[in-house]
């Protein structure tokens, strides 16, 4: 049986109710969403993220979406956009996430962002071409401060765990030791290894935690777990 005529449009005027509902879910939700092409930079945007960041997605597109991430993003945190694309092309499975610092066309200061990443869409050979990325401005005065302590304390502290995996076996006897309150010289007795050893062990402890002193090493490692 033909479908009539008026069925049809019944179909049409619900359809279009349904795309007008999350378009403007998408455009009002209080994250910036945007797509970001692993070779062009962002190539489409919601209006939280215009109105975020005072950009329009015109202006977006006509200075290139690379060249607008460069321009939003601290200098210092250069690292987060180019950091997503090698993980990306080097994709496990593991989607990606980081906090940054950017801030509006129109402001001296920028705001903390945190960001969270998905593989979007591949290409024939099944590589990552596309990124669906959410931001949320951390700045607003938050209502679950003392969740907000925790929660970041506890991600901290996971990430102290991964660094502390990072260490060879030695590398971790060596920090247990020192966590302990023993000397380089008592390490060395211990372990039954020269002194000149458990030097080079503690400086390449240091390097890979990326801290600058004793005090900070300890803290770290106890943070994680260890000691």
């Amino acid at each position: 049986m033909e479908q009539q005529p008026h069925d049809l449009e019944t179909e049409l005027s619900i359809l279009r109710e349904k795309v007008a509902f999350l378009e403007r879910i998408v455009h009002e939700v209080p994250a910036s969403i945007y797509i970001s092409s692993l070779e062009k930079g962002v190539v489409w945007c919601n209006k939280t993220n215009e109105e975020t960041l005072g950009y329009t997605l015109d202006e977006i597109l006509e200075m290139g979406g690379w060249e607008y991430l460069y321009k939003i993003v601290h200098p210092d945190d250069h690292n987060i956009p180019d950091d997503s694309v090698d993980h990306y092309q080097h994709f496990d499975g593991a989607e990606f996430g980081g906090i940054f610092r950017a801030k509006h066309k129109e402001a001296k200061d920028y705001k903390w962002f945190m960001g969270w990443a998905k593989a979007y869409s591949k290409n024939q050979e099944g590589q990552v071409k596309e990124l669906l990325c959410v931001d949320v401005d951390l700045s607003p005065q938050m209502n679950t401060d003392k969740q907000l302590a925790a929660a970041l304390k506890e991600n901290l502290k996971l990430k102290h765990k991964l660094l502390i995996k990072s260490l060879r076996q030695r590398e971790l006897e060596v920090l247990t030791l020192v966590c302990k309150g023993f000397s380089t010289k008592e390490i060395a007795e211990k372990l039954f290894i020269s002194i000149n050893t458990v030097s080079t062990h503690r400086k390449n402890i240091q390097h890979k935690l990326g801290t600058n002193n004793v005090a900070d090493l300890v803290s770290l490692a106890k943070e994680a777990g260890l000691g």
